[in-house]
């Protein structure tokens, strides 16, 4: 018996298996899921297998998830199946979609981030179902297709991913060879010839016997040939697939240049990693690298507690810091702007391997920054020469101006140069009534014994809210001692670390300023030269006095580095209290500490700065022995 050509056109069996297929997709839960195993073992329907299949109810940004498509077709004979599959268009499209409209009749925003499609269909899993008694035998084809879900651009509120697949049927071989052909734009063979537009020059001498044509159809306006409508037939299938997505990490990159003289074209990065809420089960930080082109990496982790794989939850907020620098013979060339490529690895352990179908999905993120290696060229010049502006009604240790704690690291005789040595004292610190109180105590404790050098220690802070509840209602008894509402009732606090600079207070000798002399205009005598012009002052700023400020600024690198980001306590009611702790990086040997840290009310905008700190003994990496920190 001979078995149909299922290349002609029109062919019954061709349109049966457009008519009678049905394509579906799904994502399993298991992570290493074998559709071998799921179809062919075990007893019972095909049908009955796909639908006992355990699939994703939620999936994560950053993911790499594997869709399975499957076909469910007529089987007919492995030759004829063989040539469907081969004339088959598998695509996938997915969407990010937000949960929550921006205007109340528009739809919600939308981006999508992968369009893709299966690109060799003939290599398919295929089973078949047992013959039936009565009907037609159907037979499954299986595809797998890797999708990453990349982070979309738009702002992301209450987001889904929506999984579009379609499958379509390609044209018989015989008919695409025949359009084909009609595309290559030329003229069909055995079609009559339009008329002649160059008929009028063939008795011209100047061709000289030659006879010009040119047919009235090549230059005719013809609607362009488009593809015929049965070229591609849409296989009836699932119109898609909706699920919930959430990000599992936030990732922020910060660059701190170390400030030492001389200068270095090194940088510190440091690395936050904040995990979100949006799952209930353990996270394993894997892997975390940072390649640099033309430069080293330095990783600061090596402190015990730090090694990866690192077990994290929800809220969880890690700090990394590295060492960046350029090698050493591009430090002279002129241009030092690098590529940083950081790569994140995470293992989301939804269900650990221990238990059935184990669910562990892998997370990759994956971006790159540029950095600028060129060291400032006076990284100490180019402090503020002004006066702050004082306002009124506000104390200065409780305003971000004036008082002792916002002037300049810049000696008094360099900001006013003309000024008497006896004026300085007296303009240091304004004259103010008693300072009001803020309303909060705080107690800071260090680390009872000496640290090592490299290895990081926390100090303890005890917050006390000590505004009374009935003293937002009494009115101020003085507009000095005025203090706000709010500051009476729950209080929200942020603590900043500042670090201890070596302030620069050598006073410049500037030599007398020559402007103004008479000797110095033409035609001036010898007798005028020493004598001054009374209405002309002294120079602003000489050549000189520029000079030796460059050369006397210096600036201390700093010796310790807070590790806390972002520190906040709060909100305190009245007469309670809370309890943070600050985590410090050593970075010099000896008796180190800060110079203050400042407490910012985040309510009313006002801050002070706690400088009775405790100080901290740093001994060489390896030993403890030593005086105690105070």
């Amino acid at each position: 018996m001979a078995v149909p050509d299922p290349d002609v056109a029109g062919d019954p069996v061709a349109d049966a298996f457009l008519e009678q297929s049905y394509l579906t997709y799904i994502i399993p839960f298991a992570t290493e899921f074998n559709p071998e195993d799921a179809l062919r073992s075990g007893t019972g329907s095909i049908e009955s297998k796909i639908a006992g299949i355990e699939q994703r109810e939620q999936l994560f940004f950053d993911e790499t998830i594997d869709v399975y498509f499957i076909l469910r077709a007529p089987y007919a004979d492995d030759h004829t199946l063989r040539s469907h599959l081969r004339r088959l268009v598998i695509t996938l499209d997915a969407h990010i979609v937000n949960g929550v409209a921006p205007d109340r009749d528009g739809p919600p925003a939308s981006e999508i981030i992968y369009n893709g499609a299966i690109e060799d269909v003939e290599q398919a899993l295929v089973a078949a179902d047992e013959p039936p008694e009565d009907g037609q035998r159907h037979v499954y084809a299986v595809w797998k297709l890797p999708v990453f879900l990349a982070r979309p651009r738009m702002r992301l509120q209450l987001p889904s991913v929506v999984l579009s697949g379609v499958a379509s049927f390609k044209l018989s071989s015989a008919t695409s060879e025949q359009v084909s052909g009609v595309r290559e734009g030329y003229m069909q063979s055995c079609t009559p010839s339009g008329m002649n537009l160059l008929e009028s020059f063939a008795d011209d001498p100047f061709l000289g016997g030659v006879v010009p044509r040119l047919s009235a159809q090549r230059v005719s306006k013809v609607a362009p040939l488009t593809r015929p409508k049965d070229a591609l037939h849409r296989i009836s299938g699932l119109q898609q697939l909706k699920l919930k997505i959430y990000p599992v990490l936030h990732t922020r990159v910060r660059f701190s240049r170390p400030n030492t003289a001389p200068p270095s074209a090194s940088m510190i990065a440091l690395l936050d990693v904040d995990f979100t809420p949006y799952f209930d089960c353990e996270v394993a930080l894997n892997k975390i690298t940072l390649s640099l082109a033309n430069g080293t990496v330095e990783d600061l982790n090596c402190q015990d507690g730090m090694n990866l794989p690192l077990s994290c939850v929800a809220h969880d907020h890690l700090t990394f810091l590295y060492k960046l620098a350029p090698q050493q013979l591009d430090v002279a060339s002129k241009n030092l702007a690098r590529d940083l490529l950081i790569t994140i690895e995470v293992l989301v352990l939804v269900r650990p391997e221990n238990g059935p179908n184990a669910c562990i999905p892998r997370l990759v993120m994956a971006w790159t920054t540029a950095l600028d290696f060129t060291p400032p060229v006076n990284p100490g010049f180019g402090q503020p020469k002004t006066q702050p502006i004082q306002r009124s009604h506000r104390p200065s240790q409780l305003s971000i101006s004036g008082g002792v704690d916002s002037q300049p690291l810049v000696s008094p005789s360099v900001m006013r140069p003309d000024a008497l040595p006896s004026l300085e004292a007296a303009t240091a610190r304004p004259v103010e009534s008693a300072l009001p109180d803020f309303g909060i105590t705080m107690t800071f404790t260090g680390p009872s014994k000496p640290v090592p050098l490299g290895e990081e220690f926390t100090w303890t802070v005890f917050v006390v809210n000590r505004s009374r509840a009935d003293a937002a209602s009494a009115p101020p008894p003085h507009p000095a001692h005025a203090v706000s509402a709010a500051a009476a009732a729950a209080r929200k606090l942020m603590l900043v670390p500042i670090p201890r600079r070596r302030r620069n207070e050598l006073r410049v000798i500037r030599p007398p300023s020559t402007a103004g002399l008479p000797g110095s205009g033409p035609g001036s005598g010898a007798a005028a030269s020493s004598k001054r012009d009374p209405l002309i002052a002294d120079a602003v700023l000489d050549e000189s006095v520029v000079h030796a400020m460059q050369r006397s600024s210096v600036v201390d690198a700093a010796e310790l580095v807070c590790l806390s980001a972002d520190v906040r306590v709060g909100p305190l009611a009245p007469n309670a209290c809370a309890a943070v702790e600050l985590r410090f990086l050593p970075l010099r040997e000896g008796v180190v500490g800060l110079e203050a840290v400042r407490v910012v009310d985040l309510g009313s905008q006002e801050h002070v700065d706690v400088r009775d700190l405790p100080l901290v003994v740093v001994v060489p990496a390896g030993g403890r022995d030593g005086e105690e920190g105070a």
